[in-house]
């Protein structure tokens, strides 16, 4: 039996419609959700082709350099005045070698020294002897020289006489003396040669006292370097590390004692080939290191590393034999951070650290 619109009560079709009223608005939602995926996918869209605004790796670290301390002379260790992670600026004393035999050479060669010195004194004597004597030789040649004429004019004058005006005895006695006279200039000459041959010894024996003064000085010099080496200097300013000398150790002439770490630090970043179409040096860096998360540090790109990581390997890969298969290689990316920041001095060479370049710029240098 069919109900009567009469018995129906008022409130039943408000009921209906305020039922029915959640209906009509669903449309609505459906379209804005649809818009937000559209504008979701579209964002991804302009991401992907674009490049992104950015690059990020965590295969990257932090890097510095290390500078290693071995003695230039060998001996025993007398002191010793760092430890490990001490802090030592440049030109501080690290450690002592007992310097006792280095002093006894560097006594040695000031004694050489002042002999070749003597020796050179002597040698510029001889020189004023040797010219004395060759003064006296050449005024000794001379008077041969005249005494030898004089008696050759006899001779010559008397033989022109003949034997009525002078006796055969005179004659002879003439030409006796005038061949003694010869005699006498020859051995003048001769000792003339001699002296002068001598002076020229004595100059070349200057020259080689001299050469011997310069040998000894430079033995001289190198003793003083010995005698200083026997103190180990920092070379640079940082804090000691990986120290294996110990006082009263003895330690060879290039042996590595400790190393020194410098205060200044970058980051090795090894981004894949695929990721550098965009970036170029100058650009931002945000480094987020592993100890301190919480802080991100400024940093900017350096410079970029003119061969893969793969090409300085100990045996790099050899593409053009066997099978061939291809694999994203990386390519170190130098990192240096901005100065002044206060996190700086906790970073330590090893640190792992995730880097996001800012590659909005790309025409940064």
């Amino acid at each position: 039996m069919t109900r009567s619109t009469e018995n129906v009560s008022p409130a039943e079709p408000q009921v209906q419609e305020v039922v029915a009223a959640p209906k009509g608005r669903r449309p609505w939602v459906v379209l804005v959700a649809l818009i937000l995926l559209v504008a979701i996918a579209v964002a991804t869209i302009l991401l992907i082709t674009s490049g992104g605004a950015s690059q990020s790796t965590n295969d990257a670290y932090v890097e510095g350099r290390v500078v290693r301390i071995s003695p230039k002379v060998s001996g025993q260790v007398l002191s010793l005045h760092v430890d490990d992670n001490t802090s030592v600026n440049s030109g501080d004393v690290l450690l002592e070698i007992d310097p006792v035999d280095y002093q006894a050479k560097l006594d040695q060669a000031v004694a050489a020294v002042a002999a070749n010195e003597s020796a050179v004194d002597q040698a510029k004597a001889a020189i004023f002897r040797a010219e004395a004597a060759v003064g006296e030789a050449k005024a000794a040649a001379r008077s041969a020289e005249t005494e030898a004429r004089r008696r050759a004019s006899d001779h010559r004058r008397y033989a022109a006489m003949g034997t009525d005006a002078v006796s055969e005895q005179q004659l002879e006695t003439a030409k006796a003396a005038a061949d003694s006279a010869d005699d006498q200039r020859e051995a003048a000459v001769k000792k003339l040669d001699a002296a002068a041959a001598e002076l020229n010894v004595a100059r070349t024996n200057v020259g080689t006292a001299q050469a011997q003064v310069a040998a000894a000085k430079a033995q001289l010099r190198f003793a003083q370097l010995q005698l200083l080496y026997t103190k180990v200097v920092a070379t640079e300013s940082g804090h000691v590390t990986n120290k294996n000398v110990e006082q009263g150790a003895f330690v060879s002439t290039g042996q590595p004692l400790l190393a020194i770490v410098p205060e200044d630090k970058w980051v090795i970043a090894n981004f894949k080939e695929v990721q550098l179409e965009r970036i170029r040096v100058g650009q931002p860096v945000m480094v987020r290191v592993d100890s301190f998360p919480d802080r991100k540090l400024r940093a900017h790109v350096q410079s970029l590393q003119a061969g893969t990581g793969s090409r300085f390997e100990l045996l790099p890969p050899e593409n053009a034999t066997g099978n061939w298969v291809k694999v994203v290689q990386r390519l170190p990316i130098k990192i240096v951070f901005e100065p002044g920041q206060p996190e700086l001095p906790r970073l330590a060479q090893g640190m792992s650290v995730e880097v996001t370049v800012d590659t909005s710029n790309s025409e940064a240098r």
